[in-house]
């Protein structure tokens, strides 16, 4: 499926008129997540690495507990449809599951990509205190920026959107997700950690997108002990990532960071 769509646009400059060219901007799906038969959610998002999103979303939104407890997966290609207009892509991922617990869950929600998916049902489930012995020092924090927009390919082509990277203790970059929505790459990180059996527990996730309520919500799920942002962090964040034991990084950039919690992880000489 092609992330990228071409359009005709008119460009207006001020010193030569205006002229009619070409564009490539951002393709967006509707993506419909089925849960033991249940439509949970319809996500808009990116079209690529669907199962992963689906696997992380669903893990993250505390709708499945463990991976192990997933029996099926199904990727829906003949419902994938291109309307006539042009503008519009669906897809559908069937997920069995032997134990779930949709009780209270008011679905199925739409998920946009400007303001993720938090919700009652989200907050309510228990969160695990982050238990992790990692230490990190400034030097690699400061070169996650560099090292993720390096490794932007779609961002680079035609803008538009997000991404999230996965690091090691040393820096050394492991898996890079791009996608409209900056709360759906940190999913897609997550499905591919489970699909691979990366460990969670001696990772980085740096985002290129604003650290809020939801977004820290899913890397307290994950366990993973440090976030990292070259943007900012809402105080409600803040108070999560705090009581969760999760270190939080923003304004990452231009050689300085700003931590929000838990300092003790990153080793000040």
């Amino acid at each position: 499926m092609e992330i990228g769509k071409k359009v005709k646009i008119e460009k207006i400059r001020t010193s030569a008129g205006s002229e009619i060219l070409q564009d490539i901007i951002p393709a967006e799906l509707f993506l419909t997540i089925v849960l033991n038969n249940n439509t949970v959610s319809i996500i808009s998002c990116s079209p690529q690495n669907l199962i992963e999103l689906t696997i992380g979303y669903l893990i993250n939104n505390g709708y499945i507990e463990k991976y192990s407890d997933i029996n099926i997966i199904n990727f829906c290609e003949d419902l994938l449809v291109k309307k006539k207009s042009g503008t519009t892509l669906n897809a559908r991922v069937d997920v069995n599951c032997k134990k779930i617990n949709l009780d209270n869950l008011k679905y199925p929600k739409f998920v946009s990509p400007a303001c993720g998916s938090a919700d009652e049902f989200m907050l309510q489930k228990n969160l695990p205190r982050i238990k992790s012995e990692i230490r990190v020092s400034p030097e690699v924090i400061l070169k996650l920026n560099i090292e993720t927009l390096n490794r932007q390919k779609y961002k680079k082509e035609f803008g538009g959107l997000h991404s999230a990277a996965l690091f090691d203790k040393d820096g050394n970059s492991l898996i890079l997700m791009e996608d409209i929505g900056r709360h759906n790459c940190i999913d897609k990180i997550t499905g591919h950690m489970l699909i691979r059996k990366i460990e969670f527990s001696d990772k980085i996730i740096f985002t290129t997108g604003r650290l809020s309520l939801d977004v820290v919500y899913k890397i307290c799920r994950m366990s993973v002990p440090v976030i990292v942002t070259n943007s900012s962090i809402t105080f409600s964040a803040v108070v999560l990532a705090k009581k969760m034991n999760l270190t939080a990084i923003g304004y990452a950039r231009s050689g300085r960071f700003n931590i929000y919690s838990n300092a003790g992880r990153i080793v000040k000489e």
